[in-house]
């Protein structure tokens, strides 16, 4: 019995996710049923893949905005590969933000799209601590 606190820990830190926006229900509720016996830490291994991959995808394209002439082929190359990642997984603000970003380059708006790069960047950090949290708790168990 000594896990039901941790459970009831866990089901409200994850449902704080869905109300504040950061994850779709729907999306992680899909994915949860993919989880079985021969993977049972399918979902922490898709958001330990994802804090990664997510990572590297923002730095990439922050990299290719310093650089002069802007690198737009991998500008475009890694928010088409943050959209995906994030769309997949359910990371809604993300995702948001990355569309927000996508839109203000394709129009040429460098200056609000850097500042929407910033906004993005604040977004994910919010995003990667809370779910650390997260799947540092279910990776106790």
């Amino acid at each position: 019995m000594a896990s039901t606190p941790l459970r009831q820990q866990l089901s409200i830190m994850r449902q704080s996710f869905f109300d504040e926006g950061l994850l779709d229900q729907g999306q992680v509720s899909h994915l949860e049923t993919l989880e079985n016996e021969d993977d049972p830490d399918f979902i922490e291994n898709l958001f330990t893949l994802f804090l990664r991959d997510s990572s590297r995808y923002i730095a990439s394209i922050e990299k290719a905005l310093e650089t002069t002439p802007v690198d737009y082929l991998v500008m475009e190359r890694m928010m088409y590969r943050l959209k995906g990642s994030s769309a997949s997984l359910g990371a809604s603000k993300i995702n948001a933000e990355n569309n927000k970003l996508r839109k203000l380059f394709h129009e040429g708006d460098m200056e609000s799209g850097k500042a929407a790069l910033q906004k993005l960047k604040a977004e994910h950090v919010n995003f990667k601590q809370k779910l650390s949290v997260y799947v540092g708790v279910i990776l106790s168990r």
